[in-house]
């Protein structure tokens, strides 16, 4: 079996659990790391032990050693890498979120078609093992019909964590605040869990960090669904700590709520508690340990040509979700989205 080698295309905080994980892969390596600033660059790999260290990122799509890229660069150029990597023949993980537009988000997956090559989205916790229990429960139909939800997300980030990175903070580089950034996860196992939702509704302020961001700290969400399923959902970048994430979807026979890393499941009046700390081993508490079997996965889909799970139709769900939010709260409308709707 061939080696795969990969290459880190951004050195930032993030890329951090790619090259951790790189060094996990059965047959797989991390072959190069590639950032603007030299010196990042220069550190993450002698950090991890990789020789070849690019500043242009045009270099490692050149590099015919190189077979997979990982994209953890600023929000507004993971689309343009993304397609110039694919059309380049190489297989591509990003970082979330997947792109800023849908039609951007769109043109990643036309060019994976037509390169042949695999796309994954990083929404790492989906491979946690709180989440994948739920999904697994919710989908076995024990619990009946989903008939609502609600997640929130309630943390802190100073003002010191957008001046010490501008491109975050910004509408054109990060493409909005703390939904796009620190609650995605949350939100998209939100939507992941509780099914297709057919309307938006969402509020956007920026309550605290007006002087450091023009973007949002705090978004509320209403969404609906068919049967009237109601879907809440709530983030603030304004707290006093970064709280567990709370994620609960309510049945017809039962319900089952996540509060950090444990898991209440409550049917026919009996309820039963799993916790599922000891499987935070890599990365922050709230990421989980998502990004190494994420990041296996994927290594496996690529040599069995499998569909890696949460492919680019997967995570252009939660774009369409992005877009409807940030509209519906520009514009102060319901927004329709699906099939049918204008999304």
């Amino acid at each position: 079996m061939r080696e795969l080698r990969g290459a880190v295309i951004g050195c930032g905080l993030i890329s951090k659990n790619h090259l951790k994980a790189l060094k996990n892969v059965e047959n797989a390596v991390c072959g190069a790391v590639c950032d603007i600033v030299k010196e990042k660059a220069r550190t993450a790999g002698e950090t991890y032990g990789v020789e070849r260290v690019y500043e242009d990122y045009h270099d490692v799509l050149k590099d015919p050693d190189i077979h997979v890229v990982h994209i953890c660069t600023p929000h507004h150029l993971h689309a343009g890498m993304a397609v110039e990597a694919l059309e380049a023949g190489k297989h591509v993980l990003c970082e979330k979120p997947m792109a800023l537009t849908v039609s951007d988000a769109e043109r990643m997956i036309k060019a994976r078609d037509e390169s042949g090559k695999s796309l994954g989205i990083c929404f790492q916790n989906r491979y946690n093992e709180s989440s994948r229990y739920m999904k697994s429960l919710l989908d076995s139909g024990e619990l009946g019909r989903v008939l609502g939800g609600r997640g929130q997300v309630t943390w802190d980030r100073k003002p010191e964590y957008y001046t010490n990175s501008p491109w975050r903070g910004r509408w054109a580089t990060e493409g909005g605040g703390v939904l796009i950034n620190q609650a995605i996860h949350t939100f998209d196992l939100l939507q992941w869990l509780s099914g297709p939702v057919e309307q938006v509704e969402a509020g956007i302020g920026t309550r605290r960090l007006k002087e450091a961001i023009e973007v949002e700290d705090t978004v509320d969400i209403l969404m609906t669904g068919a049967g009237g399923k109601r879907i809440l959902f709530y983030a603030s970048n304004c707290y006093v700590k970064n709280a567990p994430v709370e994620l609960e979807i309510i049945c017809e026979r039962g319900s089952v709520k996540m509060v950090g890393n444990v898991v209440v499941t409550e049917k026919d009046g009996q309820t039963s508690t799993r916790d599922y700390s000891s499987g935070t081993v890599l990365g922050k508490d709230y990421w989980g340990s998502g990004h190494g079997f994420l990041i296996d996965d994927f290594y496996r889909c690529i040599r069995k040509e499998q569909t890696f799970p949460v492919s680019g139709e997967e995570a252009l769900a939660s774009v369409k979700l992005l877009e409807a939010v940030y509209r519906s709260a520009r514009e102060g409308v319901v927004v329709f989205v699906g099939k049918e709707g204008n999304l």
